[in-house]
């Protein structure tokens, strides 16, 4: 062999090699408008591929020289540019631009993981804190009632008429904050006080049967509050708030010369502290009602903290506390001048003090997948007058596992979860409780073709109760209630082009019964309520048709969805008033069918030099039983069939137009008439026959705002003028709602 070739080979293959090593580049990739840093950014250059961390960082080799980075997540604008490699010894900085399309946005409560809008499978809404602050809206249940298809009946939301009155027990809707669910352990029923609306970055309803990933209380949707976190600068803001109560159109039902009133106060920190963010609030809500003898004061604070030891493991612990004191009545005197005030044998003077403590843990490992520990330790400690006292305390674990296999376009994710309850209650028999929830679940979605979405998933669920061995002479054998059961969902979504898509789902349903509905005593007035230890487990499932197309008119964007649904119930569970000597009581009504349409449109964006804000929807329903029996009417103020407690058709409109550091806006809400309700609250209530048979056409509520930017993203104030036209309506029988009422809020960004 030649010595000079052999060396001067060796040469050009280290020179080669030299000019051809791999560069290593640091990336991190923040929101531009909030700092805060991107997860699960996909980030290419070349043929190399990665995706960012918890801290929103990624490293990816590639070839010296000049190259092109680019950067892609669903809900912000994609990220190009040309990047030299050469010399680059320090991170590079991607801000990312949240996109301005509404079809862009994310929601994570249909898959548990972020998806983008236009691909869901099924019906879901977003709405962003925006719309609660022009409204000037104290709690998530006011804001809840401008959602197209939610309709809240004395605080409980009830989607597409899936659920009627419960009396305070025994919600079908699951309410969750960040993914944990947020419901009372012995009545599964919300606390809206609860839920820090200070603090809330997106607030996401699922519309039909939710049970596979989040289980029994699911049945009728779900709705997901989305917390914010800090950005790379302290960040605080502070708003106070005044609503007065006018005077009724019928002047005889003013009962007070003072004006009645309410006020709201929030106050937030946000801080970053390198690998500590913190989150600091506080809310103080002082309300003298407008119907006599109400009252609510309570204050409540919440500190979340996220530590990120490395760039993989993070931990997260959320708490609030919540204490205050409030009475109300459950219906009024009679339906004419004394509308506003109470029966003064159904009022509940209260104190209360609720906290929660929710530690997550969260692990991204090396292959695109995610390990998550979730937990919440809940405390309640309800002081309620006549007997109607409880405590309980409720402990949640759930281990979640998400695997991303990008190339096969598949998202996997898979869970195992505890949920143990002690319930000790003079209102339910004074006795104690344990109530045992265990569940496994997985969901599967695949893209095909890069059009079609399929989704699978199944759960299963162990439900078991311990408590007295007689309860009413009813015999429990050991004291001891156990059941298991599957549920399955599929769903499919086809891409028609990036802003049309046709979609269809069909999703199972199981509810277990309440502590409450099984075992509650007590009475308000003329109403009683008994225990039913016999009560059954709900099954069911909602079906889905559904089209989303995208609307464009210069730079304001949106979308107009149509949805077809039908829910189908075994064994549907509700109070009915069988027994007149017990009173009422939880019963399996039998199996019934509630179908539909829905109709939504959303937007926002800029027409010329006006920025307009829309979101309105027309929901129709039609809730019957599926074996009708005369009956099943005995109960009901009509012989037909039809179930109790539902609107058939219900509108809602919200429309904001901007202009420079102005903005002027107004809603619409729209119930049809309550066609059927119990006989006891017809007959047996002073007034209701009456005022229903005087109020026969529905509701029609307006209301209007004013808003003024006083100091560009600093400081700003808004004039709300809520009912304008001072309309007499009752959305549950024997309660008034109120009357012409105007408010002011001003927000304070520092």
């Amino acid at each position: 062999m030649n010595i000079k070739f052999f060396f001067t080979s060796i040469f050009i293959t280290l020179f080669l090699s030299a000019f051809s090593q791999k560069a290593k580049i640091e990336i991190k990739v923040i929101d531009s408008q909030n700092n805060a840093p991107l997860e699960f950014v996909a980030i290419y250059a070349g043929g190399e591929g990665a995706l960012t961390d918890s801290s929103g960082i990624a490293i990816i080799s590639t070839d010296k020289g000049y190259i092109e980075l680019k950067a892609n997540i669903v809900g912000y604008e994609p990220w190009k540019q040309k990047v030299l490699t050469d010399n680059l010894s320090h991170i590079l900085l991607i801000k990312m631009e949240p996109s301005n399309s509404l079809l862009n946005e994310v929601s994570v409560v249909s898959g548990r993981y972020e998806r983008q809008l236009i691909t869901e499978v099924a019906s879901v809404e977003i709405v962003k804190p925006d719309l609660l602050k022009s409204n000037n809206l104290s709690s998530m249940e006011q804001l809840l009632n401008r959602i197209p298809g939610i309709q809240m009946i004395d605080g409980q939301a009830n989607i597409r008429g899936g659920s009627g009155f419960a009396y305070g027990a025994g919600s079908r809707v699951l309410v969750t904050v960040d993914d944990v669910p947020a419901m009372q352990p012995d009545a599964g029923f919300p606390n809206w006080r609860d839920i820090p609306v200070e603090n809330m970055s997106q607030v996401e309803v699922l519309k039909g049967a939710g049970s596979t990933l989040y289980g029994s209380t699911a049945m009728n949707g779900v709705i997901n509050f989305r917390t914010a976190w800090a950005g790379l600068k302290p960040e605080t803001s502070i708003s106070t708030s005044f609503t007065g109560y006018l005077s009724p159109r019928d002047p005889e039902k003013k009962w007070w010369s003072k004006m009645p009133f309410e006020s709201n106060t929030n106050i937030i920190h946000r801080n970053n502290f390198g690998k500590l963010e913190t989150v600091f609030g506080a809310n103080y809500f002082h309300s003298d009602s407008y119907n006599y003898g109400n009252y609510e004061h309570q204050g409540r604070i919440f500190i979340n903290g996220r530590y990120k030891f490395n760039k993989n493991l993070i931990l997260q612990v959320s708490s609030l506390f919540n204490k205050g004191n409030s009475d109300s009545f459950v219906y009024w005197q009679d339906g004419d001048k004394n509308a506003y005030k109470g029966d003064t044998t159904t009022y509940n003077p209260s104190k209360k003090f609720r906290y929660f403590i929710d530690p997550v843990l969260t692990y991204i490992g090396k292959h695109h997948n995610e390990h998550k520990i979730i937990s919440r330790y809940f405390s309640i400690n309800n002081d309620v007058d006549n007997g109607k006292s409880q405590k309980a305390v409720m402990k949640y674990i759930e281990y979640r596992y998400r695997q991303s296999f990008k190339r096969l376009g598949i998202e996997f994710t898979g869970g195992l979860v505890y949920t143990g309850t002690d319930v000790s209650a003079v209102l339910y028999g004074d006795t104690t409780y344990k109530a045992l929830n265990l569940a496994s679940y997985v969901s599967i979605d695949k893209v095909f073709f890069k059009k079609l979405t399929f989704n699978a998933g199944l759960r299963y669920e162990y439900n078991s109760l311990r408590s007295p061995e007689i309860v009413e002479g009813i015999v429990i054998p050991n004291g001891k209630t156990t059941e298991s059961n599957p549920v399955f969902k599929f769903g499919l979504n086809y891409l028609i082009n990036p802003y049309a898509s046709v979609r269809a789902s069909l999703g199972q349903g199981y509810r277990y019964p309440t502590i409450a509905e099984k075992f509650i005593k007590t009475t308000a007035g003329a109403i009683r309520v008994a225990p039913n230890p016999n009560l059954q487990s709900e099954t069911g499932y909602t079906a889905e048709i559904g089209i989303k197309h995208g609307l464009k008119i210069a730079s304001w964007n949106g979308f107009i969805d149509l949805a077809v649904f039908r829910s189908d119930y075994d064994n549907m569970m509700e109070f009915v008033l069988k027994n007149v000597s017990k009173g009422f009581q939880s019963y399996n009504i039998g199996d019934t069918r509630i179908q539909g349409i829905e109709t939504s449109i959303q937007g926002v964006g800029q027409i010329g030099d006006f920025y307009l804000t829309t979101l309105a929807g027309y929901t129709h329903i039609d809730p019957k039983y599926r074996n009708f029996s005369e009956i099943d009417t005995l109960s009901s103020t009509v012989g037909y069939n039809v179930l109790k407690y539902r609107m058939k058709n219900s509108a809602r409109v919200d429309l904001g137009l901007g202009y420079k550091r102005f903005e002027i806006g107004g809603y619409y809400e729209y119930n049809s008439k309550m066609l059927a309700i119990d006989k006891i609250f017809d007959f047996g209530i002073r007034g209701v026959h009456q005022f229903r048979a005087t109020h026969d056409s529905g509701s029609h509520v307006y209301g209007f705002r004013f808003m003024i930017k006083l100091i560009e993203d600093k400081l700003k104030l808004g004039i709300n003028l809520n009912n304008a036209f001072n309309a007499e309506y009752s959305i549950r029988p024997g309660l008034l709602e109120a009357p012409r009422n105007i408010s002011a809020r001003l927000d304070w960004k520092i």
